[in-house]
């Protein structure tokens, strides 16, 4: 108790906050106590939870401010939860079990209301609230997968982990409330325990938007853990949203049952990676980049929603990429996806190099969209070199609202087939160009529709899962969804004949 009292008013009294209520966070009650959650729009089932705690003497107000977790929940699909801490000076329970109870029964409250993966939820906290999630390994390892202490840790002696676990601890070197002086007397302890490498991978001048920092590997321990520390020079004692990218990348890797296994997107593809848009997949293998303007890209109802709130001066100042296709050269191609928007706009899609100059090996195609979903296309014949890693860029930043898309697929035609359809109009449309070619272009294409034919079905790691006789391609889909296979992408096959196939 003479500790907490000689420490309480180290801490500033925290005003003049913009209220967390004003932000898009819903206040709960959790047996008598607050919480703010924000859960991003089209949150899916089994999605992970994060809970940020403040520091003594503060709120959930000024831990929100400072971190702004949102900004990272709203694009990798996450739900937050900001505790309050305990009446009087707004502390932690870091010797006993009052406040680990409580934080599993928010846990458990999550599970119920949100249906969040009880076996993907991590703790973070600033300052006594990093004092708390070491006392939490020590309690409640069997319900947090990851930590990511900051400007925290016990200061009369580590603990004892229930089990080696992933840590993600930042600390700025200015600190003069929790000393940085006493950070590896604590951190080294819990590295004995995991039975870590005593040397340390160490990245110098590592990326952080306030401060210089340095970052410091061990790994891997027991488990497969694996425990960090972001040194940020000159910081002082305060969280900060700009390192809440490095500890979500970090936390993600786990779940109650290991390392989550990683999402790894092939290379070198004359396929488009989860261009369904799986619950599984989410929007993995495709990333935003922004040069101007202001935009946010995540999965939302099966879909890929790129939401612009300010926008550019160019369709590429917003745009949402796939890397590591091949285009070869002298082949033709033709681009087909599902789009449509909260309100007529337009939208450009190009078919390009990745590296300066950015080729374009299509030329960009600008498709105007509306409140219906459509299916558009591009075709072209690729006369540049062959690019074993090129990109398709669907480029948003000239309208702001919400762009979706959904079907994404690149397929190989004859040269010949390369006019035979129009660049927006769908498929289905009679979409043909004059003279023969376009007639046997719809052919082809009824013929493909209408016959029965023999499917194999692999998954992505190219084992045969089963095989469908007798179906015709587009009744595929729906079969393997009636045999409740695993939720994830499929390739069917039929001789020189391939396609992508999502089970939702």
């Amino acid at each position: 108790m003479v500790l907490l009292l000689a420490v309480t008013f180290s801490f500033a009294q925290w005003g003049g906050e913009r209220p967390i209520d004003q932000f898009d966070y819903k206040k709960v009650s959790v047996s008598g106590r607050d919480v703010y959650v924000h859960a991003p729009k089209g949150l899916a089932d089994n999605s992970p939870l994060l809970l940020s705690l403040h520091g003594m003497d503060q709120d959930p107000t000024y831990q929100h401010n400072h971190t702004m977790w949102e900004n990272v929940a709203d694009t990798a699909g996450f739900l937050v939860v900001y505790p309050n801490g305990g009446k009087g000076y707004s502390t932690w329970d870091i010797s006993g079990d009052q406040d680990t109870k409580w934080i599993t029964q928010i846990i458990d409250q999550m599970v119920k209301d949100y249906k969040v993966d009880p076996k993907r939820v991590y703790l973070s906290g600033f300052s006594m609230g990093g004092m708390f999630s070491y006392h939490a390994m020590g309690k409640i390892a069997d319900k947090i997968a990851a930590f990511a202490p900051c400007s925290g840790y016990l200061m009369g002696g580590a603990g004892t982990a229930m089990r080696p676990v992933p840590i993600f601890h930042t600390h700025g070197t200015s600190d003069d409330v929790v000393g940085y002086s006493g950070l590896e007397n604590n951190l080294g302890s819990y590295r004995k325990q995991f039975n870590c490498p005593s040397q340390a991978e160490v990245i110098e001048n590592y990326p952080n938007s306030e401060n210089k920092g340095t970052l410091y590997t061990w790994g891997p321990c027991d488990g497969g853990v694996y425990v960090k520390h972001l040194k940020l020079e000159g910081r002082q004692h305060s969280p900060s949203s700009a390192d809440v990218s490095d500890i979500w990348n970090f936390v993600k890797q786990y779940s109650l049952d290991g390392v989550a296994a990683a999402i790894e997107v092939p290379t070198d593809r004359d396929t488009v990676f989860n261009g369904s848009f799986s619950d599984s997949l989410k929007i993995a293998g495709w990333a935003l980049t922004q040069h101007a303007g202001s935009g946010s890209v995540k999965f939302k109802d099966g879909e890929m929603e790129i939401s612009v709130s300010e926008t550019g001066t160019n369709a590429y100042d917003i745009q949402v990429i796939q890397k590591g296709m091949h285009y070869e050269k002298g082949q033709s191609y033709k681009l087909t996806f599902d789009a449509y928007a909260s309100a007529p706009r337009s939208l450009e899609v190009n078919l390009e190099k990745d590296t300066e100059p950015w080729t374009s090996y299509s030329t960009a195609k600008t498709f105007d969209l509306g409140t219906e979903k459509k299916n558009y296309e591009i075709r072209f014949t690729m006369s540049e070199a062959t690019d074993t890693d090129g990109r398709i860029s669907i480029n948003a930043g000239l309208d702001k609202g919400s762009v979706y898309i959904d079907n994404v697929v690149i397929s190989k035609i004859e040269a010949s087939d390369v006019n035979a359809g129009g660049n927006e109009t769908p498929a289905d449309s009679g979409n043909v160009a004059p003279a023969d070619t376009g007639k046997l272009f719809i052919a082809n294409q009824r013929l493909l529709l209408t016959t029965e034919k023999t499917y194999s079905v692999y998954n992505l790691k190219g084992s045969l899962v089963c095989k469908l006789a007798g179906f015709r391609v587009t009744d595929v889909q729906a079969q393997m969804k009636s045999m409740k296979l695993d939720k994830g992408l499929y390739v069917i096959k039929n001789g020189n004949f391939s396609k992508m196939v999502s089970v939702k």
